[in-house]
């Protein structure tokens, strides 16, 4: 191997980097619990003083369930996107890298908008942490893509199907931001259209897929 592609740092074996990856999705989410005020909901000595306390981390406990879930559905794509890669560069290795940082910041954000979740400037740091790292891994397939690095029989559907289900999350949350500016309390609840998001588009690309078969029979 020639110097020059040794410090290119390409190479096919992909098991350091998933490992890195998947211990850094397990702390994230291990932290997301950490940053609920456990012993209030542990010392009550009433009902009463128990539904208090959970009134009290109403907002920090639905900060955790949203970010669980975006979390565990950047798991999912981050997953896919390493299932169809066959060999990686150092572009690839250092997009990896910052989605990893902004995913490793979710707990801190999720705090900050869990404290202020009145305020816009704990939704903008919080939906513009989800966007970044969204935008990050969308980056990393497209950036596989354009340098070769997918397997070679996926073909130009299953990419721009990726392409758009990677991007939906750090679309919904920019819709999100959008509309925080107007109103910073309806703005919180446009993440929940991401599952809906998703099913249209596994839809549409299944719609199509089906329709360019019955043509290929046709064809035939």
């Amino acid at each position: 191997m020639s110097l020059s592609r040794e410090l290119r740092d390409e190479g096919s074996n992909s098991a350091r980097v998933r490992a890195l990856s998947d211990g850094v999705f397990a702390i994230v989410l291990t932290f997301l619990i950490f940053r609920l005020d456990i012993a209030k909901l542990t010392e009550a000595s009433s009902d009463k003083e128990l539904l208090n306390a959970i009134k009290e981390q109403a907002a920090p406990i639905l900060g955790y369930i949203l970010s669980f879930f975006i979390i565990g559905g950047f798991w999912m794509m981050h997953q896919r996107v390493f299932r169809h890669m066959s060999k990686f560069n150092r572009e690839a290795y250092w997009l990896n890298l910052q989605f990893l940082f902004f995913l490793s910041i979710l707990p801190l954000t999720t705090s900050i908008h869990a404290g202020n979740h009145e305020l816009l400037v704990g939704w903008l740091l919080y939906a513009g942490n989800v966007t970044v790292a969204g935008l990050g891994l969308l980056a990393l397939w497209l950036r596989a893509s354009r340098d070769h690095l997918l397997d070679k029989d996926i073909d130009s559907e299953v990419r721009a199907f990726y392409m758009w289900r990677l991007a939906t999350i750090p679309l919904v949350f920019l819709v999100s931001i959008l509309v925080s500016f107007k109103n910073v309390m309806a703005a919180q609840w446009i993440p929940l259209a991401v599952p809906a998001v998703s099913w249209i588009i596994l839809k549409g690309f299944s719609r199509r897929r089906d329709q360019n078969v019955i043509k290929l029979d046709v064809a035939a």
